[in-house]
C-alpha cells in the first residue's frame, strides 16, 4: 500500500484522547474511544496489505506473523519488562500476583480475556493494572489468528465475495456486539467477537478503490474528524459501549479512511507535521502511558494531582519517540546486514514470550512473594482480610442475574432471616448465617453487584432494576422469612466512589438521581415493613483511605489497631443521610457500623488483632461478624 501521511495524524487523533483518558481527565471522558479508532485503522491497513499480497501472489501465512510480530512484540516486550521492577518495590503481594496473571496473559495474547474476567474496565481498581491497555492487543491478535486464514480461504472465489463476506461478518459481530452491551457489558467491551466489526469496517475500505479530493470528500471527511470529537468529549463511562454509539467513532475513521485523501483539508490537518510525529510513535506512546500512571496510582497515597498525570503524559511520548527510534525501527527493517532473519525473529518471539511466562508464574504461584515481601505479623493479619466464602457462587449481577427463588439459603430451610443488597451485603449474610447455624436457623443471601436501591432502570446496571423488583417480590411473598437484612454501599450510590477524591468528599452523582435512589431506599424498607417483616437497615460501613492490603503493609507494629479515616470526615461523607434518617418508616431498625468501628476521632480498618475489611469499603468477615452480633443481640428468640 501507499504511505498515507493522514493516517498517521488519524493515529495521533486516536492515540492522545487515549492517554488523557487514563490520566483522568474529565474532557475526555471519552477518550477509550481512541481505541476504535485504532481498530478501524489497523483494519484498513492489515486488509489493504492482504489483498496486495494475494493479488501479486506472494501471500504466506508465515510471511504474514513475520510482519506482526516484528511490529508488536519487540516494543511490548520491552514495556513489559520494564514493568517487573517497579512491580516488585511498589506493588503488594495481591497486585503483584495479579501483575503475574497479566504478564502471562499479554504473552500468549489473552489478556483482554482475563481483564474481563478480573473487573469492569471502568473500575477504580482497573486504573491500578499497569498492563490493562494490552487488552486491545490482544483483541488485534486474536483477530489477525483467523482473518488471513478466512481471506486465504474465500480468495479464490474472487474480490467482490470476499468483500460480501466480510461485509455480512461485520453486520453480525456488530449485532452481537448491540445485544451483549445490554446484557453482558464488560464481555461487550473486552472481547474479540463483540469488537471484530469494527476491524471489518476498516477492512472494507481497504476493497475501496482509492478516492481522488472532491468538495463531497473534504465535508465527509470533515464530518468524519467531527464524529470522533464528538464521542471523546460527549461519551464517558456510563455510555453503553460498545454499541450503536460506537458508530461514531467508527464510521468517523471509516469516512477520514475513505475521503480524507492528499488534496483535502482534512489530510492538511492530519498531515500537521506535530501529529504525524505523535502517530509515528503511536504505538509505543499506547504501551508506555498505562503503566506510568498505574504506577503512579500505587505509588502515591492519594490519587495523583493533575499536573502529574500531564508530565506523565508527556514522559510516555518521550519514551514512545526512544522505543520506536531504538527497537521498532531496528526490529521492523528487513533485507539488511543487520537485520533479524525470520527464524530469528521467531525464535526472538518465543524467547520473550517464555521469559514473561515464566516470570507470571513466578509471581502467581508464590501468590505474589508473599512470602519473601511480608513479615509473619503482617501475614497474620492479612488473613483476617478475607470475604466472604461464597462470595462467588452467591452474589449475582447482569440481566441473567440468579433468581431470587433460587438465591442461597445458608446451613438451614426454611430460611427466617434474609439479607438483602448489593456487595456491601454478602459478607454480612454469611456472617448471620454463621451465628444463626448453631439454633438451626437459616439465612437467604440475597446480593446484586454495583446495584443501587431501583425503581426504574434508567442509569443502572444492566439487570439491577428487575432483580430489586423480583427480591423484593420474593421476600414479601416468602411467610417464611421474619427478619430482612439491608445492606448498600448506599454513599457510592448517591454522592460516587472516594477512591479518587479522598481527603475531599466526593460528589458526582446528580442531585435529581440521588434524590431518587433515597426514596427508593425508603421505599424498600416501607414494602418489607408493610409486608410484616421485621426490617433491620445497616448503614455503610466508614471507607478507608486505602486498601486493607496496603495498610496493613505499612505496618510492622500491630499492638495497636490500624488507623482508617478520621471520624469526621465520615460524619461529613454521611452528613446528609444522617440529616434523613426521620424519614426512614418508624418500624426500620438502624444498625450503625461505625458504633464499633470508630471512636470520637477515628474510624480503625483493624480491631482486637483482626482486619475489619478486606479491601476499602467492604467489610471482611471478621468486620461483617461485629455488625452480625450487633443485629442478632436485638432479635427476639
Amino acid at each position: 500500500m501507499n504511505y498515507r501521511r493522514e493516517i498517521d495524524g488519524l493515529r495521533a487523533v486516536a492515540v492522545l484522547p487515549v492517554i488523557l483518558f487514563h490520566a483522568g481527565f474529565g474532557f475526555a471522558a471519552g477518550g477509550f474511544v481512541g481505541v476504535d479508532v485504532f481498530f478501524v485503522i489497523s483494519g484498513y491497513l492489515i486488509t489493504g496489505i492482504l489483498i496486495e499480497d494475494h493479488r501479486q501472489g506472494r501471500f504466506s501465512i508465515a510471511g504474514f506473523y513475520e510482519r506482526r510480530a516484528r511490529r508488536i512484540l519487540p516494543a511490548l516486550f520491552l514495556v513489559a519488562l520494564c514493568c517487573v521492577p517497579f512491580a516488585l518495590l511498589w506493588m503488594t503481594p495481591t497486585q503483584l500476583k495479579d501483575f503475574g496473571e497479566s504478564l502471562i496473559a499479554v504473552s500468549l495474547f489473552g489478556s483482554n480475556v482475563l481483564f474481563w474476567m478480573e473487573s469492569g474496565y471502568f473500575d477504580a481498581a482497573a486504573e491500578e493494572k499497569p498492563l490493562l491497555h494490552t487488552w486491545s492487543l490482544a483483541v488485534e491478535e486474536q483477530y489477525y489468528v483467523l482473518f488471513p486464514l478466512l481471506l486465504l480461504a474465500l480468495w479464490r472465489f474472487g474480490r467482490n465475495p470476499v468483500f460480501y463476506a466480510i461485509l455480512a461478518l461485520a453486520l453480525i459481530s456488530f449485532s452481537v456486539s448491540e445485544w451483549t452491551s445490554r446484557i453482558h457489558p464488560s464481555a461487550n467491551f473486552y472481547l474479540a467477537h463483540t469488537r471484530a466489526w469494527e476491524l471489518f469496517a476498516g477492512a472494507l475500505c481497504a476493497f475501496a478503490r482509492p478516492a481522488g479530493p472532491s468538495l463531497r470528500g473534504n465535508l465527509l471527511s470533515l464530518a468524519g474528524i467531527a464524529l470522533i470529537l464528538f464521542a471523546v468529549a460527549a461519551f464517558d463511562g456510563t455510555t453503553r459501549f460498545p454499541s450503536a454509539w460506537a458508530l461514531a467513532p467508527v464510521v468517523g475513521t471509516v469516512l477520514i479512511v475513505r475521503y480524507g485523501v492528499a488534496g483535502t483539508l482534512t489530510a492538511r490537518l492530519l498531515g500537521w507535521r506535530p501529529l504525524v510525529g505523535v502517530g509515528l510513535v503511536s504505538y509505543s506512546a499506547y504501551l508506555w502511558h498505562q503503566p506510568l500512571f498505574a504506577f503512579a496510582r500505587i505509588r502515591l497515597e492519594n490519587a495523583p494531582p493533575g499536573w502529574l498525570m500531564a508530565a506523565l503524559g508527556l514522559l510516555s511520548l518521550a519514551l514512545a519517540w526512544a522505543s520506536w527510534r531504538f527497537v521498532e525501527r531496528p526490529f521492523r527493517a528487513r533485507g539488511t546486514a543487520r537485520a533479524l532473519s525470520r527464524k530469528g525473529i521467531f525464535l526472538f518471539a518465543g524467547a520473550g514470550m517464555a521469559a514473561l511466562v515464566g516470570l507470571g508464574l513466578a509471581a502467581d504461584l508464590t501468590g505474589g512473594l508473599k512470602q519473601w515481601l511480608t513479615t509473619p505479623e503482617q501475614r497474620a493479619m492479612l488473613a483476617t482480610a478475607i470475604p466472604s466464602p461464597k462470595r462467588g457462587p452467591c452474589h449475582t449481577a447482569g440481566v441473567d442475574y440468579r433468581k431470587p427463588a433460587e438465591s442461597c439459603a445458608y446451613f438451614a430451610e426454611p430460611a427466617r432471616v434474609a439479607v438483602f443488597g448489593d456487595s456491601h451485603a454478602v459478607e454480612l449474610a454469611w456472617a448471620v448465617a454463621d451465628r444463626l447455624k448453631a439454633n438451626g436457623t437459616g439465612v437467604r443471601h440475597l446480593s446484586f453487584g454495583g446495584c443501587a436501591p431501583a425503581a426504574e432502570e434508567a442509569g443502572l446496571v444492566a439487570g439491577c432494576a428487575g432483580w430489586t423488583r423480583d427480591a423484593l417480590a420474593f421476600l414479601t411473598d416468602a411467610g417464611e422469612i421474619d427478619t430482612v437484612i439491608v445492606s448498600y454501599r448506599l454513599l457510592y450510590h448517591l454522592f460516587g466512589g472516594h477512591e479518587d477524591d479522598y481527603p475531599a468528599l466526593p460528589d458526582t452523582v446528580r442531585a435529581a438521581d440521588r434524590d431518587a435512589i433515597w426514596d427508593a431506599l425508603k421505599r424498600e424498607l416501607a414494602t418489607l415493613a408493610a409486608a410484616g417483616k421485621r426490617v433491620v437497615w445497616v448503614r455503610q460501613a466508614p471507607e478507608l483511605p486505602e486498601r486493607m492490603e496496603k495498610l496493613i503493609l505499612g505496618r510492622r507494629d500491630f499492638g495497636e489497631p490500624i488507623a482508617g479515616v478520621d471520624r469526621a470526615w465520615w460524619e461529613a461523607r454521611r452528613a446528609w443521610v444522617s440529616e434523613r434518617l426521620k424519614e426512614l418508616p418508624p418500624a426500620v431498625e438502624v444498625v450503625d457500623p461505625a458504633a464499633f468501628f470508630c471512636n470520637d476521632r477515628t474510624c480503625f480498618a483493624s480491631r482486637d488483632g483482626a482486619a475489619l475489611y478486606f479491601d476499602d469499603d467492604h467489610m471482611s468477615l471478621a468486620g461483617a461478624g461485629i455488625v452480625a452480633d450487633a443485629i442478632l443481640k436485638r432479635m427476639p428468640e
